[in-house]
């Protein structure tokens, strides 16, 4: 450890206090970076498309504007001061906290497009929190330090996870227009969930030496790099196709189960679980989840792409 000033002080030595003080400006980092590329992600769709997928072209001018270069430092920074934040204190503190990102992004999206902020999208935050909190309390006092680094049941993992993910984004892509949105954060925080299993993976790898010529390696590099690349993908299809609080929501959702629940049972993590805790898992994160669903059916945006039917009776209106 580096002294930092003082006897009997240290870098990174355990402070919860400041901890949770460090993670909660993480999460408004991370919530405001998510709404500043939403912004710049909506000037280059047509809001009015039924299906405002980018391609490619569009993209790379989303890659080249200030606004989207901008949010992706913000969430950089707010990524950085979470890791401060895990040196400091437990996960069982730290990762709760972080989805406080939702609700930052509830108010920020309100005052910026100037909507009211319901009741039913209050408790939909507070559901996908309080699922989330108790999924992660589960899993934190029942893990087990021991990775188990098995490449055939690594593989089936990657894959399982990787086809999960690939079905989300094409629901996304073709499905439902008020699912676009959602389903295209899912798949890409499926593949953000496997890139967080990939980095406790490879770090279990390259320890060991001569780590290059391992099977094992060549099965979870690829997957690492495609994981980011094509989570990345997906979540700003996401918030071309929707509110960033709805993108912000699955991802602090989805993504951790997804990790952890890889750690748990791909990579043998989860030894100590009981039956018990783990069903208790599943359903809390069966309750996160539900509250996100909630959260984009009763967004105002939701509300305003549901078209209104005629009333049987109603008199209509003539051609000329």
């Amino acid at each position: 450890m580096l002294p930092l000033s003082g006897p009997g002080f240290s870098l990174f030595e355990q402070n919860i206090p400041l901890a949770i003080a460090i993670v909660v400006c993480s999460s408004v980092a991370y919530a405001g970076g998510s709404t500043m590329q939403h912004l710049a992600v909506g000037r280059l769709v047509d809001p009015d498309a039924e299906n405002r997928a980018m391609g490619l072209r569009q993209l790379w001018r989303l890659i080249r504007t200030p606004l989207w270069l901008l949010g992706l430092f913000t969430i950089f920074i707010g990524a950085s001061a979470h890791i401060v934040a895990l040196m400091l204190a437990p996960v069982t503190v730290v990762q709760p906290v972080g989805i406080l990102a939702v609700p930052w992004a509830v108010l920020m999206a309100a005052r910026i497009h100037r909507h009211t902020v319901t009741r039913t999208m209050w408790l939909s935050v507070a559901i996908t929190v309080s699922g989330i909190v108790l999924f992660t309390l589960l899993s934190a006092s029942a893990a087990s330090d021991h990775t188990v680094l098995n490449p055939t049941a690594i593989g089936i993992g990657c894959v399982v996870v990787s086809v999960i993910g690939a079905t989300l984004g094409l629901l996304g892509w073709k499905g439902p227009a008020r699912l676009r949105c959602l389903m295209w954060a899912s798949g890409g925080s499926f593949f953000y969930g496997l890139s967080a299993g990939m980095v406790k993976t490879t770090s279990e790898v390259v320890k060991h030496d001569g780590f290059h010529g391992m099977p094992i390696f060549w099965v979870v590099a690829p997957f690492l790099v495609l994981s980011y690349g094509i989570g990345g993908f997906m979540v700003q299809q996401g918030l071309a196709n929707g509110p960033a609080e709805i993108t912000v929501g699955s991802m602090t959702t989805t993504d951790p189960i997804v990790a952890v629940s890889f750690g748990l049972i791909v990579l043998g993590e989860g030894v100590r679980i009981s039956p018990l805790a783990g069903v208790g898992m599943a359903l809390a994160g069966v309750f996160a989840v539900w509250g996100v669903v909630l959260l984009s059916k009763h967004h105002p945006d939701a509300a305003r792409s549901v078209p209104v039917l005629p009333v049987a009776g109603a008199e209509q209106p003539v051609a000329p």
